[in-house]
């Protein structure tokens, strides 16, 4: 899997876990989220980082979004010990995420479009899609993409010059490993 997004020069991809941990990441994906304090739980860069606010332009929308994932997840595992742990650092650290944690909205990742801003290289209007990981239950591929010949597209080449060498993402907790599935 790692290889194959790495090979995605032009789109940042990356694979998370149920409770949105960051599971690998293409170097594209990784200069895209550079912002964060850590590139490492979708769900706590949106309500505890600093950064989120500013990098997700529809902060309200995607707060939302997370929570209710984070609960489909939870509907498909309600023992999942990460899920658990992921919501209670989330309740306690958040009141916006303890108060729409009780709106119990239920979504799985789709295709739509994002407004982000990143900080170097400033406003973008993406499309993402999510599939599911064949051989790794409840993972999946983000995968966002820019119109071509767009600003955004321009930026994703910015930010692709920018970018490191290809990493693995450290996601804490228990988590599957992502490269024995391969």
């Amino acid at each position: 899997m790692l290889q194959l997004m790495d090979g995605w020069e032009h789109t940042p991809a990356f694979v998370v876990g149920p409770a949105l941990d960051i599971m690998a990441g293409n170097s594209l994906a990784t200069a895209l989220h550079s912002g964060f304090d850590r590139f490492d739980n979708l769900a706590r860069m949106v309500f505890v980082d600093p950064a989120g606010r500013e990098f997700y332009q529809e902060w309200e929308r995607a707060a939302h979004s997370c929570v209710a994932e984070i609960r489909a997840a939870y509907g498909h595992d309600p023992e999942s010990a990460r899920i658990a742990e992921l919501v209670a650092e989330l309740s306690a650290q958040s009141d916006e995420f303890a108060g729409i944690w009780k709106m119990h909205e239920v979504k799985s990742k789709s295709q739509e479009g994002k407004h982000l801003k990143h900080p170097e290289v400033g406003d973008l209007h993406i499309k993402f899609a999510a599939f599911t990981v064949n051989g790794a239950p409840h993972q999946q591929l983000v995968v966002y993409q820019a119109e071509p010949v767009s600003p955004t597209a321009v930026a994703f080449e910015t930010l692709r010059g920018m970018a490191a060498e290809p990493k693995q993402a450290q996601a804490p907790g228990p988590v599957a490993d992502l490269a024995a599935k391969e």
